[in-house]
């Protein structure tokens, strides 16, 4: 009997095993939505039907270089059918959304990386608050610059929404605020540097809190906490995951006063 159990369990502890290196050596997979629908592509299709460029850059997370093998995305994009969208929404396994201008695919030269130093699936952890995260499956990165404020590369990256802003947010819009007013500057930025983490009326990233409803975040904290808070959030969270700011004093100003308008159009929940 004592055989029996132990020839089990040894059978049981190889299947695990097996599996799991069966999870970890299967060909990771990049889904794309575009206006045609969905398609799927493996990392090992991918590489079979376009051509690999190695580029050595500086990662904004790690703050040195790293030398990453990558596809084009506007290669990618085109060749799963969604290379005429308006806008891109990047999506993350941990719910982190990041979006940007389709036209940024081309002016940043935007690439689709897979892994370091010539080795498909190796990445370097990056640091994320108290932890560190493995990047893994993909990163969307730029070969033109580095600078998180005018682009922020999503990591653990599995899906593509080739949309329009605003048919995939239209509840984030700041709807009758004029054109030119510091609302609508707001918005500009909130979209560009805070919608990525931040949702609001349940629109938008699912890293950080929703910020409009049941209570507006400028409800019940202060302007003045608010301006400390999003300049640098470590100086009240040690190893807070929500990094120090790029922005300028007045467009965390123009953020806020788009929060402030945005508590008179709570809607969703």
């Amino acid at each position: 009997m004592h055989a029996f159990l132990t020839r089990s369990f040894f059978a049981l502890a190889i299947l695990v095993v097996s599996a799991a290196v069966f999870a970890q050596s299967a060909s990771p997979v990049l889904t794309v939505d575009g206006e045609n629908g969905r398609q799927s592509l493996s990392l090992d299709d991918l590489r079979g039907r376009l051509e690999t460029h190695e580029i050595e850059v500086v990662n904004p997370d790690l703050g040195r270089p790293v030398r990453y093998l990558t596809f084009s995305l506007a290669d990618v994009l085109s060749l799963m059918d969604a290379g005429d969208a308006e806008d891109l929404v990047f999506h993350c396994l941990d719910g982190y959304e990041s979006n940007t201008a389709a036209a940024n695919v081309a002016k940043l030269d935007l690439r689709l990386a897979y892994g370091e130093d010539g080795v498909p699936g190796r990445w370097s952890p990056i640091p994320t608050g108290k932890t560190m995260t493995d990047p893994a499956p993909f990163i969307v990165i730029s070969a033109n610059t580095s600078d998180s404020k005018i682009f922020s590369w999503p990591f653990q990256m599995t899906r593509i929404e080739a949309v329009s802003f605003a048919t995939k947010f239209p509840l984030t819009l700041p709807t009758g605020a004029p054109a030119d007013s510091e609302v609508s500057r707001g918005f500009t930025v909130f979209r560009e540097q805070c919608l990525k983490c931040h949702s609001v009326n349940l629109q938008g990233g699912e890293v950080g809190p929703e910020l409009n409803i049941p209570k507006n975040i400028t409800e019940y904290r202060s302007t003045g906490f608010l301006r400390q808070w999003i300049l640098d959030p470590s100086q009240f969270r040690a190893r807070a995951r929500m990094p120090p700011t790029q922005l300028t004093p007045g467009e965390i100003d123009e953020v806020i006063a788009y929060l402030r308008y945005m508590a008179g159009h709570k809607k969703g929940g």
